[in-house]
C-alpha cells in the first residue's frame, strides 16, 4: 500500500480517471472498497453489460461477468484486496461481453487509502486492458501465458480434431505462507526460480507456460506419455533442491503436480483440465510435493460424487426428500427376553440410522452419500433433521413404552462446524422428549487431537439430561485413556473388533474382556455390536456386556416395521413375564 498517499475526494478521483481514460484504451476504473461502489470508464459499459460508468453492488456485478472457468482465479484475488492480505491486483482472466463471446483481460490495480483516519476509505484504482496480442509473455517469469497456452492447443486441435501427449499442471504448494512470512516480492523472486527450474526441466519434452496465480502448466502435443511427465517432475524436484541449496535455504519450497496423458483424444481443453485440476488437487490431498496421474475410474467416481452432491442439496431443498431414518434395535444383555419361552426380545432402544434413495440411482449407501454431505458441509442441515425427526419419533414411542431410548449418531463434522448445543437444544424443545431417552453417540477417532474438547461436549450434553455413548470402539485410533475421564453412558465395541473375539482370535478376546472390566469400573455400561447368530451370544456372555445390537435381533427398518416388531407396550409387560403354564 502506498506510503503517505495524500487525501483526494472520490469527485478528484473521479475526475482524474476521466482524463486518464482519454489517452489510453484501457478502462480506467476506481472502486470504493467501503462502498463496494465502481466508477469506470464509459467505453465499458458499451462492451460489457454493467449498469453504467458509475454502480453499487460492484463485486456481485463483476462476479457476473467472469467466466465460468475463471471464477475461482477472480474470487480468490478479490478476497485477498478485501480481506487486506494484499494490496494489488494482478490477474488475466476471461470475461462475457454483451455477445456472450468470452473476452481475455488483464486487470491491475493498487490500493490506496484516502481520507482522514477516521472515516478513511480505501480505493482500488487501476485499468483494465483488452488482450489481444497475438503473442502474450508473463512480464515476471518470461514463460507463455494462458493465452499463449489455450492458442498453442486449440491450433493443434484444429488441424487434427485430437490430441496426443499430456498436460501436467503444477502449483507450488506453500506459496501463500511465502508471500506472509516473506512478503509478496521474495514469492515474485520464488516463483522466477521455479519457473527457471521448469523450463530447465521441461526442456526437450514439453512447452511450459505460466497460468494465473502461482500455477505452471507444460505441454507435449507430439505424443509423449505419462512417463515422459513423470520424468519432468523427478527433474523438477532435483532442480528445486539444487536451487534451495544456491540460495542457501532462505527460502523453501515445494511443488505438486497433477499429470493426464491422452491419445487420439478429440477432448477439449477445458474438459481436459477439469481432469487435471481433479488430478491435482489429489496430490495436494495426499500430502503435497507429489505428482498424481489421472485415474479414469477415480475421476468418474468423483463426478458421481458431484452430481450426488447436488442431488443432496437438491434433496435438502425440498424439504429432505428422499431421507429416512431407519431403527436397529438395542437390547438388554442381562435379560435378553420378557417372557420365559424366549420368545420376546427384551428391546430397551434403537440406533436412529440415516439413509437417503433418489430416483436417478436409487437407495445409495451411507457409506458413499455420509462423506460427501460431511465433505461438502450438508450434513449439518441434514443432522438437523436427524435430531428433530429421531426425538420426535422418540417421543411418540414413549407413549407406549416410557422407558424406551433412542440413540442418534453425531457427525464430528456437523459437531465442528455448527453450534451443536443450540441444535440439540433446540429439538429437545420441539419434539417434547424427556432427555433422559435420548442418548447421543459420538465417535472418538475424531477428537485424538483434542481430548478436552470431547470432554467438554460430553460434560454439556450430560448437563443437559442426556446420556452419551462413545461408538465404535476398537476401530482406527481408539485410546485406553478415554475411559479413565470421559465418564460416557456407554462403551459400544465396534462389530469388527467383536468379530475377531468370536472368530477365535484370542488377542482380541483378552482385550475385550479387559476393556469391558474396566468400562465397568468406571460405571460404564458395554454395548456390542454386530451379534448376527445365537452362537455370538453364547461367545460374548463370557464378557458380561450391558447391550446387545446386530441382525440377530433385527436388521434396520423403518418406523412402521419396527414399532410393529420391536416395540414393546408397557400394558403388555405382565402378559410378556406371565409363564406360559399360568391360567
Amino acid at each position: 500500500m502506498l506510503d503517505n498517499a495524500p487525501s483526494f475526494s472520490i469527485e478528484q478521483l473521479e475526475f482524474f480517471a476521466e482524463a486518464l481514460s482519454k489517452t489510453t484504451d484501457s478502462f480506467v476504473y476506481i472502486f470504493d472498497l467501503k462502498a463496494d461502489s465502481v466508477y469506470i470508464s464509459e467505453q465499458a459499459a458499451a462492451l460489457f453489460n454493467i449498469p453504467g460508468r458509475k454502480f453499487d453492488h460492484a463485486w456481485e456485478t463483476l462476479f457476473r461477468l467472469v467466466y465460468s472457468e475463471d471464477y475461482a482465479l477472480f474470487s480468490a484475488e478479490s478476497d485477498n484486496i478485501k480481506s487486506g492480505r494484499k494490496d494489488t491486483f494482478n490477474l488475466e482472466f476471461r470475461a462475457l461481453n454483451k455477445n456472450g463471446k468470452a473476452v481475455w483481460l488483464s486487470m491491475r490495480g493498487t490500493v490506496i487509502p484516502t481520507g482522514k483516519e477516521e472515516d478513511s476509505k480505501s480505493y482500488l484504482i487501476g485499468r483494465i486492458a483488452i488482450m489481444d496480442e497475438l503473442d502474450r509473455i508473463d512480464p515476471l517469469t518470461n514463460l507463455p501465458t494462458e493465452m499463449q497456452f489455450r492458442k498453442d492447443f486449440a491450433k493443434v486441435w484444429k488441424k487434427n480434431q485430437k490430441v496426443s501427449g499430456f498436460i501436467f499442471k503444477i502449483d507450488v504448494d506453500n506459496m501463500g505462507r511465502i508471500n506472509e512470512q516473506f512478503g509478496t516480492h521474495t514469492g515474485d523472486f520464488v516463483l522466477t526460480l521455479i519457473a527457471d527450474c521448469i523450463r530447465t526441466s521441461a526442456k526437450g519434452i514439453a512447452v511450459p507456460y505460466k497460468l494465473n496465480s502461482d500455477e505452471f502448466v507444460c505441454m507435449n502435443l507430439t505424443g509423449a506419455s505419462a512417463v515422459d511427465a513423470q520424468k519432468i517432475y523427478q527433474n523438477l524436484k532435483r532442480t528445486i533442491a539444487e536451487t534451495e541449496q544456491k540460495i542457501d535455504y532462505e527460502v523453501v519450497f515445494t511443488v505438486s503436480a497433477g499429470a493426464v496423458a491422452f491419445f487420439n483424444d478429440s477432448t477439449q481443453l477445458d474438459e481436459l483440465l477439469k481432469k487435471i485440476n481433479y488430478t491435482l488437487a489429489n496430490a495436494k490431498e495426499k500430502g503435497r510435493n507429489n505428482l498424481n496421474l489421472f485415474n479414469a475410474v477415480e475421476y468418474t467416481k468423483h463426478l458421481r460424487n458431484l452430481d450426488l452432491q447436488e442431488k443432496l442439496r437438491d434433496s435438502i431443498k425440498n424439504n429432505f426428500k428422499g431421507f429416512q431414518l431407519f431403527y436397529q434395535p438395542v437390547v438388554d444383555a442381562k435379560e435378553l427376553y420378557l417372557d420365559s419361552g424366549n420368545s420376546v426380545t427384551n428391546v430397551i432402544g434403537a440406533e436412529a440410522l440415516l439413509r437417503w434413495s433418489c430416483p436417478q440411482y436409487g437407495t445409495i449407501t451411507p457409506d458413499e452419500f455420509v462423506p460427501i454431505l460431511e465433505k461438502s458441509g450438508l450434513i449439518i442441515p441434514v443432522g438437523r433433521w436427524i435430531l428433530l425427526t429421531g426425538f420426535m419419533q422418540c417421543h411418540e414411542w414413549n407413549k407406549v413404552q416410557k422407558d424406551f431410548h433412542m440413540s442418534i449418531n453425531l457427525s464430528y463434522i456437523q459437531v465442528k462446524k455448527s453450534d451443536i448445543l443450540s441444535d440439540v437444544q433446540m429439538a429437545l424443545e420441539k419434539s417434547g422428549v424427556k432427555p433422559e431417552n435420548i442418548t447421543l453417540e459420538l465417535t472418538e477417532s475424531g477428537y485424538m487431537d483434542n481430548t478436552q474438547e470431547l470432554q467438554t461436549l460430553v460434560d454439556s450434553f450430560r448437563a443437559l439430561g442426556m446420556k452419551v455413548d462413545i461408538d465404535d470402539f476398537g476401530t482406527g485410533y481408539s485410546n485406553l485413556r478415554y475411559l479413565q475421564y470421559l465418564k460416557a453412558y456407554t462403551l459400544k465395541l465396534d462389530y469388527s473388533f467383536v468379530h475377531k473375539a468370536t472368530g477365535g482370535d484370542q488377542g482380541d478376546s483378552k482385550v475385550i474382556k479387559h476393556i469391558t472390566q474396566m468400562a465397568h469400573e468406571l460405571d460404564m455400561k458395554v454395548c456390542m455390536e454386530g451379534v448376527e447368530s445365537a452362537e455370538d451370544i453364547e461367545k460374548l456372555q463370557i464378557y458380561e456386556p450391558d447391550k446387545y445390537q446386530g441382525f440377530y435381533f433385527g436388521r434396520p427398518c423403518g418406523s412402521i416395521d419396527f414399532r410393529e416388531h420391536h416395540l414393546r407396550p408397557d400394558s403388555k409387560i405382565d402378559t410378556y413375564k406371565k409363564s406360559p403354564f399360568d391360567f
